[in-house]
């Protein structure tokens, strides 16, 4: 993901059809739309900065939640939480991918 060159290889992440992603309200769902939405992001470079990361084994998988900053391309840091639980049977794949950036609270914190 943060290398655009190689953001193609995320698709080996996700389930053709079980696989759901939900950004900023849209939802897509299926290995093609995720990755077409992946591809129309318009930053050629992105750094983490991650502040915290859960996660804990149960039944259904693995659900992870992860914190921090997100910095695009020369943009100031904005906060992001993604939650990304992840499903098993034969493999393990991402089975929702929600991120959620939050731009106004991020200004907030810059004053």
């Amino acid at each position: 993901f943060d290398n655009a060159a190689t953001r193609g290889e995320l698709a080996k992440l996700y389930n053709t059809e079980q696989s759901f992603l939900s950004f900023e309200g849209q939802q897509m769902q299926g290995t093609a739309k995720i990755m077409e939405k992946i591809n129309s992001l318009t930053f050629q470079s992105i750094a983490h900065i991650v502040t915290s990361i859960d996660c804990t084994p149960c039944s259904m998988g693995y659900p992870g939640e992860r914190d921090g900053q997100l910095k695009t391309d020369n943009d100031l840091p904005i906060l992001h939480a993604k939650l990304c639980p992840q499903a098993y049977g034969r493999l393990l794949f991402i089975q929702h991918d929600a991120s959620d950036l939050f731009f106004a609270m991020s200004q907030r914190t810059k004053l």
